[in-house]
């Protein structure tokens, strides 16, 4: 596989925005077979490992640029009189539970990076 056709790239753009591969085959003119064997080329899937993790850093940049207003209109909800509790204590336990989930992301990410140059020093002593 040199360079991808314009197909390809199109299912490849599809799958990083999280069509599934029946959606991806109807929309894009293929056989979920023709699919599947593209998605078990190493390019392929290298290229779509990348496009799925701009596509999650541009939805995570999104939320982050969102973040301020979000803070500034739970602050409001928490201050205001007027609004019952429960309303206020869900408000804070989706905005915790998200920030937590992002924050187990990044977490993960690094996880993986330490792991990554671990492995890369193991390798790297039993060759010498």
């Amino acid at each position: 596989m040199e360079e991808l056709t314009p197909t390809q790239n199109q299912a490849l753009c599809l799958l990083a925005a999280g069509y599934d591969k029946h959606e991806v085959a109807n929309i894009s003119g293929i056989t979920i077979r023709t699919l599947d064997r593209w998605r078990k080329n190493p390019k392929f899937d290298k290229l779509l490992k990348q496009a799925i993790r701009k596509t999650y850093d541009a939805c995570i940049a999104e939320l982050v640029s969102g973040s301020r207003d979000a803070a500034r209109t739970l602050k409001s909800i928490i201050s205001d009189s007027d609004v019952p509790s429960r309303v206020k204590v869900t408000a804070i336990q989706v905005l915790l539970t998200n920030a937590s989930k992002v924050k187990d992301d990044l977490l993960e990410e690094r996880l993986e990076a330490v792991e990554a140059l671990l492995d890369a020093d193991k390798n790297e002593d039993t060759t010498h």
